[in-house]
C-alpha cells in the first residue's frame, strides 16, 4: 500500500472500512474494559499524549475536541498502559 500521509484510527473506523472486526472478540465501540478494542483505546491515548503537538493541525481540531469531552479519558489512559505492557510481554 502506498500512503501519502501518516494515519491513525480507532476500532470504529477499522470496523467501518473493513471486515477485520467480524471475528474479533473485542468491541470496536468500547474504549475501556476487558472487551474494549485495543485500537480504540490506543487511538484516544495517542491523541491525549500528543495533543500539544497536534493542536496546531486544523485537521485534528474535531478529534481533539471530542477527546476533551471523554468522561473516561483517565481510564482510557490507564487501559492503554495495560495494553502496551501486554503487547510487550506477548500476551495480546
Amino acid at each position: 500500500m502506498m500512503a501519502t500521509k501518516p494515519y491513525a484510527s480507532g476500532g470504529a473506523y477499522i470496523n467501518k472500512m473493513s471486515d477485520f472486526c467480524r471475528s474479533c472478540r473485542f468491541d470496536p465501540k468500547k474504549r475501556v474494559g476487558p472487551d474494549a478494542c485495543p485500537y480504540t483505546t490506543l487511538y484516544w491515548d495517542f491523541l491525549a499524549r500528543n495533543a500539544d503537538s497536534l493542536r496546531g493541525n486544523h485537521r485534528m481540531a474535531r478529534q481533539l475536541a471530542a477527546m476533551r469531552k471523554l468522561h473516561d479519558l483517565p481510564a482510557v489512559r490507564d487501559r492503554a498502559v495495560e495494553i502496551l505492557e501486554r503487547l510487550d510481554r506477548g500476551d495480546l
